[in-house]
């Protein structure tokens, strides 16, 4: 008996579009090429330190929608929220620092010690925020495959057309500007517009990434990111915990050579052992050029189509170093009686320009800018009794490194020092408090999770990279192929929102 879904890849929007086609009535096999589901979202042990374990792909959450959370009552399978408090900090040089907290005006106290103007504008900046986000989530939800002309006639339409230019198509750094005078305030509000990103703070179409990382929501508060309980790995397993409950057939250590099509319809996939599978749709978790270009190959399709997905910048900036720890480390510039689980180091945008254009000579940077991940301090159960893990996420650094530097193999440990190097700028006693580490390359994102390029968006947020720029699942070339990862529209984050846009083009066509 063929199945109605055949879905390539566990990763989260994997997951999620499964249980929901499964939900619906319909057949749904699932294939995941790991031993383990989750794609990026998954908590694994620290090479060589077992039972400190770490979010080794994503490791925190901001974007999930709640009703998604509702819907498959990932509750019920073990899904919790973890919010830290402060919510996170950015020291700085002069030993000064600047926390965010759950309390608005407490936070706004903290833009004070800085500048008063800039705390007073906070209001007005969040405002403009809030309703920019509000019409891109409303034209990403449109049926129609959107495109930069007509979320512009939207935002006019709303009488909002004076935010459309800072907002979607302009630099963080004029944002910022904008708004506020402290290099702090605009640091700390513009830290998250070049995450994942190939892209420094003056680079047109920054102040959209930052705007994305707004969408979603899952906490009630638009930006608050917050941790999951046992990790990333924890959405996972509440995801493929109410899959299995709606009956998807989990299919682990199966990885797929190839999408089997007929006459421009996909109906089914080949795995690497020769075994074949039918349905009447096949929806990829993977990027779009593995999809396309690998797995259905070039000789079906069309040659336009193929330059489009080779335009795709996939070109990765991070990496992440984990860490095993025998205690929590010291930053200097925090009180003694402040233990934070997140810490942004990020002097100023400046400091951010400077890293991104060694890496655009593919070069190292001297001075990475990073969040430091220290879940730990307020999960417990991430780490032997008394003992911590850190995790540090890291930029830039090119997935393409100059031909003189070898390769990744080779400046690995380089790279590794450097990001602890960094961290020991802020904490002096990180070296003493590690008893294991490991770093995780672009490369290595790349070998591990199947992400092109080691690229965690599965290509760039910018403007010219989103929207039509994307692959849609109503798009498809192939009849009956489906995209539902992050590098199809609307685009990457974990959020969801390319699994709703493939739920609800496969029903539509198989009629349920």
């Amino acid at each position: 008996m063929h199945d109605d879904v055949i879905i390539i890849g566990g990763g989260h929007n994997g997951l999620i579009v499964g249980a929901n086609l499964a939900k619906a009535g319909l057949r749904v096999r699932l294939f995941e090429a790991r031993d383990i589901f989750g794609g990026a979202c998954v908590t694994e042990d620290i090479a060589g330190a077992p039972g400190y374990r770490v979010s080794t792909g994503a490791a925190q959450i901001g974007n999930l929608k709640p009703q998604i959370i509702k819907d498959l009552n990932l509750a019920h399978f073990g899904f919790q929220l973890l919010t830290p408090e402060p919510l996170g900090v950015f020291p700085f040089p002069d030993g000064r620092y600047l926390a965010l907290w759950s309390d608005p005006a407490q936070t706004k106290a903290e833009f004070a010690k800085f500048s008063a103007h800039d705390a007073d504008h906070l209001d007005a900046y969040f405002t403009d925020l809030a309703a920019v986000c509000d019409l891109v989530e409303a034209t990403i939800e449109s049926p129609l495959l959107p495109n930069l002309e007509s979320l512009e006639q939207n935002f006019n339409a709303a009488h909002k057309g004076h935010l459309f230019e800072p907002f979607i198509t302009g630099s963080i750094s004029s944002l910022m500007d904008r708004y506020f005078e402290s290099e702090e305030a605009k640091t700390v509000l513009g830290y998250t517009a070049t995450f994942g990103t190939n892209a420094g703070p003056k680079t047109a179409g920054t102040a959209y990434v930052m705007v994305h990382h707004m969408l979603g929501n899952v906490t009630g508060r638009r930006g608050r990111t917050v941790y999951v309980k046992g990790g990333m790995g924890g959405l996972a397993d509440a995801l493929v915990a109410a899959a299995r409950s709606y009956g998807v057939q989990m299919m682990p250590t199966r990885r797929i050579a190839h999408i089997i099509t007929s006459s421009g319809v996909a109906t089914g996939v080949e795995t690497e052992d020769g075994k074949r599978y039918y349905a009447r749709a096949v929806i990829s978790n993977a990027d779009p050029k593995t999809t396309y270009l690998k797995l259905v190959g070039r000789a079906h399709l069309d040659a336009g189509f193929v330059d489009k997905i080779e335009s795709v910048e996939t070109n990765g900036v991070a990496l992440k170093v984990n860490c095993a720890l025998d205690r929590l480390p010291k930053f200097t510039a925090l009180p003694n009686n402040m233990v934070p689980a997140r810490v942004s180091i990020c002097p100023s945008l400046d400091y951010v320009d400077e890293a991104w254009q060694a890496a655009q000579n593919r070069q190292l940077p001297a001075n990475p800018y990073m969040t430091v991940h220290m879940q730990s301090a307020i999960d417990p159960s991430l780490a032997p009794y008394g003992k911590h893990t850190l995790t540090c996420y890291a930029q830039f650094f090119s997935y393409e490194l100059d031909r003189r530097l070898g390769s990744w193999e080779q400046q690995a440990s380089v790279a590794r020092d450097t990001v602890l190097a960094t961290v020991a700028g802020f904490a002096p006693d990180i070296h003493q408090v590690i008893s294991s580490c490991e770093v995780v390359t672009p490369v290595d994102l790349e070998r591990i999770f199947g992400m092109v390029g080691g690229h965690q968006f599965h290509g760039d947020l910018m403007p010219g990279n989103i929207f039509d720029q994307r692959v849609s699942s109503a798009t498809s070339p192939i009849e009956r192929l489906y995209l539902c990862g992050a590098g199809a529209h609307p685009g990457g984050c974990v959020w969801g929102a390319p699994a709703e846009v493939a739920t609800r083009s496969v029903l539509a066509d198989l009629n349920h």
